[in-house]
């Protein structure tokens, strides 16, 4: 997780400082910011950070299966309710055109994909929170 941060900075700033025309300054970050350049910059970095989690997610699972044979149920359980988490966003997501003035508009694909990934994001979100306060919980009471 920090080296994918620190990756995620130094790409930023390369992409501020690498500019000649001067669009991309902070002085002018409105224009920037409206700008699809940087949109499917910001939006290709996403996913690249994304696959790469998922891969590796899965990559450590599978070293953490072979050196300890009991993590197998764990991990077996943990993929299942990832591939239903993400069957469940895709189910979910509308895939609706949002009114932006793009000269290339998205094709139904991507936008499905992305409400996808919005949907997974607000799931695992709430997820965190409820572990959180699950967890605390569960500590106080232990405690007693």
């Amino acid at each position: 997780m920090i080296s994918l941060l620190t990756l995620s900075v130094v790409v930023l700033a390369v992409f501020y400082v690498q500019n000649s025309t001067g669009i991309y300054a902070l002085s002018n970050l409105s224009a920037a910011i409206s700008s699809t350049n940087m949109l499917d910059g910001l939006l290709g970095w996403t996913y690249l950070l994304l696959f790469a989690a998922i891969i590796l997610v899965i990559l450590l699972s599978v070293i953490n299966m072979v050196g300890n044979r009991k993590a197998l149920k764990k991990t077996g359980f943990l993929l299942l309710l990832t591939i239903v988490l993400v069957v469940v966003s895709y189910i979910l997501a509308s895939g609706e055109p949002v009114a932006v003035n793009i000269a290339t508009p998205p094709t139904a694909g991507e936008l499905k994909m992305t409400d996808t990934l919005l949907n997974l994001t607000y799931f695992l979100l709430g997820g965190s929170f409820v572990a959180l306060i699950w967890g605390s919980l569960r500590k106080i009471f232990q405690n007693r």
